[in-house]
């Protein structure tokens, strides 16, 4: 292994505590408090403040992590090319990994653009549901992501 394979574990293994890190918090300490706490429209202003402030954060997470998931697929002499999903079984876990991490990608964007932003919206009649289903989506993604660590 050389000094570029691996910087580029380090790197993707930072990256992976970040995304996952940020997303288990979330799931598991931050919503569960405020939704039993505080208010409901204290607890979407500061849902949507929380979500900003990490946002940053999480895509340069997010980046480094898929640029080094992608070297480092390539680089190994395991993998045979797009597509060779049964070739051994090291290809068939890194597919089936492949897989939950679109999952978590999708379900990250659902949570940002379809129900994290519609929180910041004062007089929506249905706030309490869009934070529910945030809250069900955001588990989602800590349990596909730590699946993924397997």
């Amino acid at each position: 292994m050389d000094f570029l394979q691996i910087g580029a574990s380090w790197l993707h293994l930072v990256a992976t505590v970040v995304l996952l890190g940020y997303v288990g918090v979330m799931a598991l300490v931050v919503l569960p408090v405020l939704r039993r706490d505080v208010e409901l429209s204290t607890v979407c202003e500061l849902t949507a403040a929380f979500e900003r402030r990490a946002l940053p954060g999480v895509v340069i997470a997010l980046v480094a992590f898929l640029a080094t998931g992608v070297y480092l697929t390539v680089s190994d002499a395991r993998y045979g090319g797009a597509g060779n999903v049964v070739g051994s079984g090291w290809a068939t876990i890194i597919t089936l990994k492949h897989v939950l991490v679109a999952v978590v990608l999708g379900l990250g964007l659902y949570a940002d653009g379809l129900i994290a932003r519609k929180l910041t919206i004062a007089d929506a009649p249905d706030r309490s549901a869009v934070l529910s289903r945030l809250d069900v989506g955001i588990k989602a993604m800590t349990v596909a992501g730590a699946t993924v660590l397997l």
